[in-house]
């Protein structure tokens, strides 16, 4: 297992995301409080991130697009100075704040970049997620990080054969069932899922029956399955 590479998701596995989307969310509804419920104020939100994301992809900039869509739709199709600059101001604070790593990831990826290649395996906008990358202070446990465009079988045999691996030999960490598990199982790979308490609408699937599959609680636990993984 040496210098075997593995391939870790970043949001929801190395440090918290979702949850300061959901926040994200929270705020917009109350702004568009005077217009809609709650309710029909997230709906529509999500209608529209499900729109925009096979022209403009994933991320911020993306969420920024679809509030404005959803808030002009929800503000009869103009939309007021002050509406805006809200909207402008929960974005930028969403692509800027500080991240916060979860509990147990730096010093199990100070173990297991002794023994791996670890390779970083994300998707959305290069720059935003690199950026990111570098903020966390793990960089430096990483061979290499890769930004996916939608986290397709194709993408990922795109990586594989970057790195001169066949697609039995991918094994994948991360949080999401549909991103992380589904395609690297269908494509003969080993897919290790570790749960997030907060998933995206967009990622929620139902985990497939394989034997390729291993589930754990927490990434501190990855070294010790790691070392009893074998792939042919």
């Amino acid at each position: 297992m040496r210098n075997r590479f593995i391939f870790i998701d970043a949001d929801d596995t190395l440090w918290e995301n979702e949850r300061d989307f959901r926040a994200a969310e929270a705020e917009f509804a109350r702004i568009l409080a005077p217009y809609a419920k709650l309710e029909d104020v997230q709906n529509l939100l999500w209608e529209k991130q499900e729109g925009n994301i096979p022209y403009f992809g994933y991320g911020s900039k993306t969420y920024f697009i679809g509030m404005l869509d959803a808030a002009l739709e929800l503000c009869g199709g103009s939309l007021s100075r002050d509406v805006y600059e809200s909207v402008k101001d929960i974005i930028t604070r969403l692509c800027f704040h500080p991240l916060e790593i979860l509990t147990g990831v730096e010093e199990t990826l100070a173990l297991l970049s002794d023994t791996y290649r670890l390779v970083l395996a994300t998707k959305g906008e290069n720059k935003e997620q690199l950026l990111k990358f570098r903020k966390s202070g793990l960089e430096k446990y990483f061979f290499a990080a890769e930004v996916m465009m939608d986290k397709s079988p194709e993408d990922y045999l795109s990586v594989a054969a970057r790195y001169g691996i066949v697609a039995e030999d991918v094994v994948m960490v991360g949080n999401s069932v549909r991103s992380d598990i589904l395609p690297v199982i269908g494509i003969g790979g080993t897919a290790i899922h570790i749960p997030h308490e907060s998933v995206w609408v967009h990622e929620i699937a139902e985990l497939p029956v394989s034997e390729r599959l291993h589930c754990l609680d927490s990434f501190s636990g990855l070294p010790a399955l790691l070392s009893k993984i074998t792939v042919s």
